[in-house]
């Protein structure tokens, strides 16, 4: 398979940024995510006494006008980048008033509206906002709440005047979400329940989990045998070498899983990437009935409308080359390949050989809402097959008993390691063929193939 689409989203719930290349982070696509939008809802207290506000989280299914706002990241003489963000109005009645008041206060409308539409707006992007001149903020998305930072009262008055109602512009700075549940956790910080959840694909892939290795003797015997005693001492003394085959590799294991940074994420839903293939959007699209006008052509063949892949709203687009439609639904790991050449930051012209191999971590299904059937011109529920996208999904895809209730299209990822294997290249003495890659980028048309199947779908168990 190969990479066909690249996209991130600075701004979260606003239009996604088209991409070449991608520098990837632990919290996914550099830059994705890190801004949000909430509603200042303010609430009258029952005895009517006084007056308290809460924020409320923006994102398209509840609100669809954010697909007006369009982001881009351009890049300054001096070279800081920043987010450029403009607002399209959406199109007008075409019939005008006969005249009188109602037509002055259409064109009053219309007049301001073309002023809304032509003043932009910038976000400092890199260099970010100097997060110690802004005011903190407590926000929730998901159950998993963070302080972060309001940027400004120009940027919330910017939003407020598209919107039609109180918005507050934040950036998530040194904030950090917590990623809830055990399912979507990536293996080498999973518990030790999520590991279990991990068995069959471990062992579809020739490696047994410890739990597989313990379990024959704990079945035989009745008390579980010699191996299931050692196992529960080195349980209570971790620091004590044992030279039983199999139980220095669970003790490097668990050492592994301490110094390992416990991972989180920005304002991405509930995990740092959003992989989806062309082979299922095809199948989505397939579903939805011709439009009436092309019925009535003399075409014996008419076309179903096309769900553009944008909707979805993903990083990684896969062209699904050699897999069935909705395949992904059981990959457990991707590895990418990359070509330094392919980078934008190689100027070395030694390097071009090169290839770079990342591992992505596949732990969740997304579970999809109405922000499918949003019209993104409009900034309203769609009309006609376009705005029963989400039912078209509903008859066989709510495949997870976590989220029961909501079809799913697509799996969320983890970035895992990478190496850099140097083929072709003079090496210095004393260094292997491959070593770590420090900055990794990848690119469409990179090379993308599955190397871990699980036998079964994962569950989502993030209490939403």
């Amino acid at each position: 398979m190969k990479i066909t689409q690249l996209y991130v989203y600075p701004i979260k719930a606003l239009r996604p940024i088209p991409l070449q290349h991608a520098q990837l982070t632990p919290q996914g696509v550099k830059y994705d995510r890190t801004f949000m939008l909430y509603h200042v809802k303010t609430k009258v207290e029952a005895d009517g006494s006084s007056m308290s506000t809460e924020l409320k989280k923006m994102q398209l299914s509840s609100y669809p006008q954010c697909a007006l706002f369009e982001q881009t990241i351009v890049s300054r003489d001096d070279g800081q980048k920043e987010v450029l963000v403009k607002w399209h109005a959406p199109s007008l009645s075409t019939e005008s008033s006969e005249g009188g008041e109602e037509l002055e206060q259409e064109q009053a409308e219309r007049e301001k509206l073309k002023r809304l539409e032509a003043e932009t707006i910038t976000v400092e992007l890199d260099p970010p906002p100097r997060i110690e001149e802004l005011e903190k903020v407590g926000v929730d998305l998901h159950g998993s709440p963070t302080t972060c930072y309001k940027v400004g009262e120009e940027y919330d008055r910017w939003f407020s005047e598209r919107f039609g109602f109180q918005v507050v512009f934040v950036y998530l700075g040194d904030g950090k979400r917590q990623i809830l549940g055990t399912s979507l956790l990536p293996p080498t910080t999973a518990s030790g329940a999520h590991s279990h959840s991990h068995a069959s694909s471990r062992c579809q892939s020739g490696q047994s989990t410890p739990q597989q290795q313990q379990q024959p003797q704990q079945q035989s015997g009745g008390g579980g045998g010699w191996l299931s005693t050692l196992s529960s001492l080195t349980s209570w003394f971790p620091t004590v070498p044992i030279s039983v085959p199999g139980f220095i590799a669970i003790q490097a294991e668990r050492e592994e899983e301490k110094q390992q940074p416990k991972p989180w994420i920005t304002f991405t839903d509930v995990a740092p990437l959003l992989i989806t293939s062309e082979s299922s959007l095809s199948n989505l699209s397939a579903r939805l009935a011709p439009c009436p006008e092309s019925t009535s052509t003399e075409s014996a063949e008419s076309t179903p409308p096309q769900v553009p892949m944008y909707k979805l709203r993903p990083n990684l687009v896969l062209d699904g080359e050699g897999e069935e439609a909705w395949a992904e639904d059981y990959w457990g790991e991707l590895v990418i390949t990359s070509t330094s050449s392919a980078s934008p930051t190689n100027n070395n012209n030694s390097n071009r050989n090169r290839k770079t191999k990342t591992k992505l971590h596949l732990t969740g299904n997304c579970a999809r809402c109405t922000s499918l059937n949003v019209d993104y011109d409009t900034g309203k529920p769609a009309k006609g097959e376009m705005g029963t996208v989400l039912k078209k999904l509903m008859k066989d895809r709510r495949v997870d008993p976590g989220m029961k209730w909501s079809p799913v299209f697509g799996r969320y990822a983890f970035v895992g390691g990478t190496c850099v294997d140097k083929s072709g290249e003079e090496k210095e003495e004393g260094k292997g063929r491959e070593e770590e890659e420090r900055e990794v980028w990848i690119s469409v048309d990179d090379e993308v193939q599955v190397t871990r199947r699980n036998e079964e779908r994962t569950v989502m168990d993030w209490p939403f």
